[in-house]
């Protein structure tokens, strides 16, 4: 069988040893199409038809093979194991490789996984060009030199949670999970913790996972398999004495939660094992798997202040009016949506990847919602300098799209009147039965025959059930039925609901219609233009926040825009004590508050000659030089608040502009401000 390739190897021995399954399964574990696995079947099959086999497959798809016992027993023994690194797809290589970048102690070099993946030095190379591209999101970066190697530079934190996230990226969820459960295991998923940590420390991690309850990540796979990768992480660091060190403040914090004995013990039953992991570890261990309760009134983390209430009532508010839904005043949405703002703001502060398994099935699912809660939180995401992830708004997207159906349902549950001559009795029997046979139906009302007429006026029912034929004015709702019930009075019962609720369905597409807010004011209008023309690029030699904060009050008092200078440094200074105004990976800053000491909103940039170093993401410092300011009144104005809202997604977003703020000059920053408002697209 030499003279396969390995890939057709590896589908061979698949079929050889698995018996009866469906293509998919190869699909999955290949990541190639079904027109190439068929393909490479039917080369297979050229082979083994001089041994007498064949690899048939149904109309269903599904794989079997037939032939002599003996000789397939014989092709098994002969089918060398094809190392699994070869069948990885590009993107699967440039994953395994990235992850061993990460956590190996020395540089490795190119010739390296070129044996490993069985590929030419062109390929690799190609591949190190696009990994070098995709760690400068993550704040890393790539070194390569010929008598050097390559390695991967940057802060523990910031390797960690890549390391996490490729994983994740790795394969599907439920591969990753049946891993650490041990359930059918993928092949591929297998391979790559195996490059990656080892098979002897996997087996250690598992066993000791199964004889430790972790109770507050129960019903929580992704929390739990996150656990068993930065165990085995914590692991190989301190092997490497790559050990993350956490500041002092932090680490007492931590030491005090319930949460960290379960992590304690951990660490003890891991020493038993003759594996010794740091206190810092641990408390690393804890803090990315803290279950959120827990927030410190320190710099280091997210603002304990942030009224996530208020968040939740304005993202309800801004999408109530574009799907014609008022979810605003659904108590228990607002409520749940606090919780969840609360720890996605942990984890964007501290630049944890929100990890969202279902997020292809949510934009497939609720496409229109969800491009109208990612335009929404976009807007308001910005203000706190975070770039919303695709999984955080597919969060979101399930909260308001269970609101939306819990409202839908009780809207559309059907108003029936029942007319039955007969007397009460008999029609209270009816309605019994009805309610009985139809969920969908709701309020059922009862009338005489006599009555009829006047309580259809008064009163606008859905179907109207009758067990006498009746001269009614609207026929296309009413049904006569016999007073018990019959068969063909549920079908037809059953047909109407089926077409009634086929009708609402298409007008439901209407309520995800984005519509145009066309009640801005002309006083609005001048507002912005006013805010435009007060636009002023300043230059300090600040040499401190504290200064430099001054410089600005003192500046913005100079041209009558902030009355109260007290007041404005004091709300600065608290929003920049509390959480985080770096824009990460850009040496600018974002001063944003909101006061009634200002007169009309502002927006300005101010340089400084020496950086200051600022806390950006997580625990690390970045140089700033830049700081952009926007403030704005307390009772703004809708449209205000979205125009300041475009400018700090083009912070986040816009390169250029980030650019133009530390560069460019007056005019230019204007032009450039200008077309953020005046462009329509998330309007």
């Amino acid at each position: 069988m030499n003279n396969l390739t390995p890939r057709q190897q590896f589908i061979l021995s698949t079929v050889l040893n698995e018996g009866d399954f469906n293509i998919k399964r190869l699909q999955k574990d290949l990541d190639i199409s079904e027109r190439t696995i068929l393909r490479e079947l039917s080369s297979i099959n050229k082979t083994l038809k001089k041994n007498s086999i064949t690899i048939f497959n149904d109309e269903n798809m599904n794989l079997s093979i037939s032939g002599n016992k003996e000789n397939i027993e014989e092709i098994k023994k002969s089918l060398d194991m094809v190392p699994i690194p070869w069948l990885l797809s590009k993107e699967q290589r440039q994953i395994v490789i990235i992850c061993e970048l990460l956590t190996s102690k020395e540089p490795l070099k190119a010739s390296y996984f070129c044996h490993k993946f069985n590929v030419v030095m062109g390929s690799v190379s190609l591949d190190i060009d696009n990994i070098e591209e995709r760690l400068i999101s993550k704040n890393l970066c790539v070194i390569r030199k010929r008598s050097y190697g390559i390695s991967i530079q940057g802060s523990e934190w910031n390797k960690r949670n890549t390391l996490v996230e490729l994983f994740f990226d790795f394969k599907p969820f439920e591969d990753l999970i049946a891993f650490l459960y041990d359930g059918k295991i993928d092949p591929i998923v297998k391979a790559l913790f195996n490059i990656v940590f080892g098979n002897e420390a996997i087996i250690v991690v598992k066993n000791i996972l199964k004889n430790i309850d972790f109770d507050y990540l129960k019903g929580n796979d992704v929390k739990y398999f996150s656990l068993f990768v930065q165990i085995l992480l914590s692991m190989k660091k301190t092997k490497n004495e790559e050990i993350i060190y956490l500041p002092q403040e932090i680490k007492d914090n931590i030491l005090s939660l319930d949460e960290y004995k379960k992590i304690q013990y951990l660490g003890e039953i891991l020493k038993e094992n003759n594996i010794e992991i740091p206190e810092d570890e641990l408390v690393y261990l804890c803090l990315y798997l803290s279950d959120y309760k827990h927030f410190f009134n320190n710099k280091h983390f997210i603002e304990s202040d942030i009224n996530y209430e208020n968040i939740s009532k304005e993202v309800t508010e801004e999408i109530s009016k574009k799907i014609y839904v008022d979810i605003a005043k659904d108590e228990q949405l607002i409520k749940d949506l606090a919780q969840h703002f609360r720890q996605t703001f942990y984890m964007l502060n501290l630049g944890l990847k929100v990890i969202n398994p279902l997020i292809n099935e949510i934009k497939e699912h609720y496409s229109e919602l969800y491009k109208i809660i990612k335009s929404t939180c976009r807007l308001i995401f910005s203000r706190y300098n975070f770039k919303i992830p695709p999984e955080e708004v597919g969060y979101i997207t399930m909260h308001i799209a269970v609101a939306v159906q819990k409202q839908q349902a009780m809207s559309k549950n059907i108003k029936v009147l029942v007319v039955c001559p007969s007397g009460i009795g008999t029609a209270r029997i009816l309605c019994s039965r009805v309610k009985a046979q139809f969920n969908e139906i709701g309020a059922i009302d009862v009338v005489s025959l006599h009555d009829i007429n006047s309580e259809t006026d008064q009163n606008n029912y859905d179907l109207i059930l009758s067990t006498v034929p009746v001269n009614f004015k609207k026929k296309d709702n009413l049904i006569v039925v016999s007073h018990f019930m019959t068969e063909a009075d549920i079908e037809n019962i059953s047909n109407f609901i089926a077409n009634f609720k086929a009708n609402n369905n298409e007008k439901e597409l209407e309520l995800f219609a984005e519509t145009k807010d066309n009640t801005v004011t002309n006083y609005e209008y001048e507002l912005a233009n006013t805010m435009v023309k007060n636009f002023q690029l300043k230059k300090s030699n600040s040499e401190s926040f504290t200064d430099l904060i001054n410089f600005i009050v003192e500046d913005i008092h100079e041209i009558n825009i902030g009355t109260d200078k007290d007041v404005l440094r004091e709300l600065i200074f608290k929003r920049e004590e509390n959480g985080n105004v770096v824009i990460p990976g850009t040496h600018v800053a974002l001063i944003h508050t909101r006061s009634d000491t200002i007169t009309v909103p502002f927006v300005g940039v101010y340089r400084i000659d020496k950086p200051l170093a600022m806390k950006s993401i997580g625990f690390s410092t970045e140089d700033i030089d830049t700081f952009i300011v926007m403030f704005a009144r307390n009772n703004e104005s809708n449209y205000i608040l979205k125009i300041l809202g475009k400018v700090s997604v083009s912070l986040i977003e816009q390169k250029e502009f980030v650019e133009m703020l530390k560069l460019s000059n007056t005019i230019d920053i204007r032009d450039y401000l200008i077309n953020i408002i005046n462009n329509e697209e998330e309007d």
